[in-house]
């Protein structure tokens, strides 16, 4: 186990390392075409894979635990902010896509906000508008491209071409800083402010009904069938930040679940 525990981190380590490089050339690429201020938020699972000491000096970096970042994703926006960038994004889940997942793969089914199927980026992008700041660009698979347009209208850099679920062809590290060359000119050419809507739902479709049934004890979450739960808030932004509570006390609930069943087994 040791062993194999190792050799996970050391893989781990190199993709950490591949996305250092990839964040640290769009940084350098927005400060090259005039940008003042650029944040740094790490996305991804913990949200503890970005290095600060690796991080291009003139970036600031929200450092924390995913657990504790209220508005997870896009911790640290505001109002004051030009625009946001999406990168190294993925698929909505039952959607083709490298990794395709929504939120949280292993709990989450799919959500629906307002009426439409959404996936991270029509989610986030909803939290931005209500600080009025737009989505400029996103990056990621061939596939995920196609729901860019559907999700976001903004500028797409395809950072690799989807070959299926687990499997990408990637380009060149060159070709890849064409890509963001050009993306990022463009991007920084958008100059209007999203639209606002106020009063907004969302339902959360888990995998296991065992999910559902726990958290629809919650004040603010009713239940709508056997794995899907509805909430409403009157601003997205009281919206968004129930929604990952209400992800993490479920994934709280599997956890100690677990955590029983392992106790149980080690007493016999």
């Amino acid at each position: 186990k040791a062993i194999r525990r190792q050799r996970q981190m050391c893989i781990r380590d190199r993709y950490c390392t591949n996305m250092m490089n990839e964040v640290n050339l769009v940084i350098d690429l927005l400060f090259q075409n005039g940008v003042e201020e650029v944040v740094v938020n790490d996305s991804h699972g913990n949200m503890d894979n970005l290095l600060p000491s690796k991080l291009d000096p003139r970036a600031a970096f929200v450092s924390a635990n995913g657990a504790y970042k209220e508005f997870g994703m896009m911790e640290g926006l505001d109002d004051s902010f030009d625009g946001a960038l999406f990168i190294g994004y993925h698929s909505r889940c039952n959607s083709p896509g490298v990794m395709a997942h929504t939120i949280w793969g292993t709990m989450v089914r799919k959500i629906v906000v307002d009426g439409k199927e959404l996936g991270e980026s029509g989610i986030n992008r909803l939290l931005a508008n209500e600080f009025g700041v737009p989505v400029i660009l996103a990056s990621g698979d061939s596939e995920y491209g196609k729901q860019v347009e559907e999700e976001l209208g903004c500028v797409f850099v395809e950072t690799k071409k989807t070959l299926n679920n687990q499997c990408a062809l990637c380009c060149s590290f060159n070709e890849l800083k064409n890509r963001y060359t050009y993306g990022i000119q463009e991007a920084l050419k958008v100059d209007e402010k999203p639209a606002v809507s106020s009063s907004h739902t969302m339902e959360i479709t888990f995998h296991h009904s065992r999910n559902a049934d726990f958290v629809s004890r919650m004040d603010n979450v009713e239940k709508m069938d056997d794995c899907t739960v509805r909430i409403e808030k009157e601003t997205y932004k009281d919206l968004y930040a129930l929604m990952r509570f209400v992800i993490k006390v479920c994934n709280a609930s599997v956890s100690y679940t677990h955590l029983r069943a392992h106790e149980t087994l080690s007493d016999l």
